[in-house]
């Protein structure tokens, strides 16, 4: 079965992925900015999308995106805010 491993007419799994990226954006520093603030995360150990910080009345929170499994709807993307102790870093 062909699959993202190989090298096929469209290139490795590498080189797609490098050609998806968004490209830099020029912001008059000299360090180029990506176009997105967001960071994959991990929340309850399992991985999430980190979008945006913010100060609090009890500290930083982060707004994380997530898909969960919710027994009466099965899989769904879920949006929330939560305290900078519960994300990490992926």
């Amino acid at each position: 079965m062909r699959g993202g491993y190989g090298s096929g007419e469209h290139g490795t799994l590498a080189e797609r992925a490098a050609a998806a990226r968004p490209a830099p954006v020029a912001t008059g520093s000299t360090t180029p900015r990506a176009h997105t603030p967001a960071r994959h995360c991990l929340v309850g150990g399992q991985p999430a999308l980190l979008v945006e910080w913010r100060q609090g009345e009890r500290g930083w929170e982060g707004r994380v995106i997530s898909v969960l499994w919710l027994d009466a709807a099965g899989w769904a993307v879920v949006e929330r805010w939560l305290p900078a102790e519960d994300i990490a870093p992926a």
